[in-house]
């Protein structure tokens, strides 16, 4: 099923969510045998997305993708294979197919994401300079989302104290974003791991950033929130962590300040609150 899955990834008419439902709803064996007219009418899909479809779906070429995914060592893990992590497994929607680049032993290890603002304040980067360091010597991989601010200072971290990390991204490879991070994108290659749901040729949308937060949360056994609006892309990530039933840590922060309304508020919720590494790894290791 992964040729299947990849050709499904290579069509972008299909989201996320289009794809699960096949996946979920019919057999493997019919979903080989389904024409793309079929896939489409199944998908009510509108004439204008059937129509681009059907056009991708028989422009695909296995054997010239698979080149090309060899040639930039781009490594396909499919929801069937022995490596596919057992905790992202487990939850409602998890990626039929990722794209992976670097060390994809460290999908076996014990993770916790660490999310947050784009807008880092110094206290931000104080929290992460203090917590990091310990969390990695638990053997704990840093997971994150590769953002501007506590997401690139967590991932930075990581590897500075010669730590593991784990980034997934909202594009493709071929697309990535932002690029402000590429460097440190190109890094976490070379001593980490990098994972997209997005086949290499696809752009950031909007609305990759929410389906990529539910791979972030889903691989961990927690999510640490430090710094986040009121109104932050990191509460989605929470909020992932929380109906993956996964343990959500918060650090606080002052109530004058607007980057620390989002984790204040989720320390009154019942986010555990996190001063210092030993909060965190008493709850998971």
């Amino acid at each position: 099923m992964k040729n299947w899955l990849l050709q499904m990834k290579y069509c972008s008419a299909v989201s996320v969510k289009q794809l699960g439902k096949l996946w979920r709803e019919l057999p493997k064996e019919q979903l080989k045998r389904m024409e793309a007219e079929e896939i489409a009418e199944y998908l009510a899909l509108s004439a204008q997305q059937s129509e681009r479809f059907k056009q991708e779906f028989f422009e695909f070429r296995l054997a010239d993708v698979l080149l090309e995914l060899e040639h930039y060592k781009i490594l396909l893990i499919s929801i069937e294979d022995l490596c596919y992590p057992e905790l992202l497994q487990e939850i409602y929607d998890p990626p039929l197919l990722l794209f992976a680049k670097g060390d994809t032993s460290l999908l076996a290890s014990e993770k916790l994401a660490i999310v947050g603002t784009r807008k880092m304040t110094d206290y931000g980067k104080q929290i992460i300079n203090q917590l990091v360091a310990p969390l990695c010597q638990e053997s704990l991989t840093i997971v994150s989302g590769l953002a501007v601010g506590i997401d690139a200072e967590s991932h930075h971290e990581a590897l500075r104290v010669g730590g593991n990390t784990i980034a997934v991204i909202g594009s493709g490879f071929f697309q990535f974003y932002p690029l402000e991070n590429k460097l440190l994108f190109e890094k976490i290659i070379r001593n980490g791991l990098v994972l997209s749901e997005y086949a290499p040729h696809v752009t950031a949308r909007k609305w990759h950033f929410p389906e990529r937060n539910r791979i972030i949360s889903g691989l961990s056994l927690g999510t640490l929130i430090v710094q986040a609006e009121k109104r932050s892309g990191s509460l989605i990530t929470a909020d992932a962590a929380l109906n993956q039933n996964r343990e959500v840590f918060a650090v606080p922060g002052s109530v004058f300040q607007l980057s620390s309304a989002g984790t204040n508020k989720l320390i009154q919720e019942g986010a555990k609150l996190v001063m210092e590494a030993s909060d965190i790894t008493e709850e998971l290791c």
